[in-house]
């Protein structure tokens, strides 16, 4: 699997019947290490890993419902704890109807302006330019490109005979104007629900609004796979000032009328709490 691609310990932990997780050791200064489980876990748990210690500093989760465990300190998110969900189950003509009409417009003018979509890409050499120009003109840091790269190799789509296996895939999308590749995004299909892991796109062309029907296509797509619905994977907080760094691409998802979904964020339960203090402090003084 992905993680395992990248050199790090997948442990699976709970009982299957109350809750379950998939947690990643991950590696911290002075051969200290902590296990992150990404939205998870799920179910209903008590006092979280008791009697299962593997000598971690603490275990990062991003559960459903706030933790009742009275270790529990609530940290940054890692995944985003706030997003916006489309209903696929709804027709094509419906999904339509509660975009907003700019939404709406900029989607028929890409169609008009002819661009072109490849939903499942192999051209990562054309899209990897975008991911860099959209990392530097947003002013957020990308991963280098090898960790892209694995993910789309470790979980290649299986899809076969109209309807998707049971685990994971990630692919690539590409929208090209006059043949050459102006957006891109790479998704992920689970659990019957395709989600917009990452997103890119050229400074040229921006008035063809390719972006637009590169994620109708994705949504037509996941539709027509039996897929339940499209998450859009991070949006920010309802009543969010417009400073807040999210607020232009959350207008641009808002547009497209989903649903908010809100899980409570992202949780350290601190099994060695000494450690736990001087791992703070460190990171403290490297932000400073």
């Amino acid at each position: 699997m992905f993680q395992e691609s990248l050199g790090r310990r997948v442990i699976r932990r709970g009982d299957l019947e109350v809750w379950a997780g998939q947690f990643i050791e991950m590696p911290l200064p002075f051969g200290m290490k902590y296990l992150y489980c990404p939205k998870g876990p799920v179910g209903r748990y008590p006092s979280l890993y008791e009697g299962e210690g593997m000598g971690e500093v603490f275990v990062r989760i991003e559960p459903a419902q706030k933790p009742s465990d009275r270790r529990a300190r609530q940290t940054i998110d890692i995944q985003p704890s706030h997003t916006l969900i489309t209903d696929l189950v709804r027709s094509s003509e419906d999904l339509l109807a509660a975009m907003h009409e700019k939404t709406r417009y900029n989607l028929r003018l890409a169609e008009r302006k002819g661009v072109e979509i490849e939903l499942d890409s192999s051209d990562f050499d054309g899209a990897w330019p975008l991911f860099e120009t959209t990392g530097s003109r947003g002013g957020f840091r990308l991963h280098d490109r090898a960790y892209y790269e694995r993910l789309l190799k470790a979980l290649p789509p299986p899809y076969e005979g109209g309807a998707w296996g049971g685990c994971a895939v990630a692919f690539l999308a590409v929208a090209r104007f006059e043949g050459k590749v102006i957006a891109a995004n790479i998704m992920a299909d689970f659990a019957g629900t395709r989600t917009y892991l990452h997103g890119a796109s050229s400074d040229e062309h921006r008035n063809v609004m390719a972006p637009f029907v590169l994620h109708w296509k994705l949504i037509e797509d996941a539709k027509a796979k039996g897929l339940a619905a499209y998450d859009w994977w991070g949006v920010a907080p309802e009543g969010a000032p417009d400073s807040h760094p999210w607020s232009g691409i959350t207008r641009f998802k808002l547009g497209w009328g989903g649903e908010r979904a809100d899980s409570p964020g992202t949780f350290d339960v601190v099994t060695d709490p000494l450690r736990y203090g001087a791992y703070r402090l460190a990171r403290a003084l490297r932000r400073s």
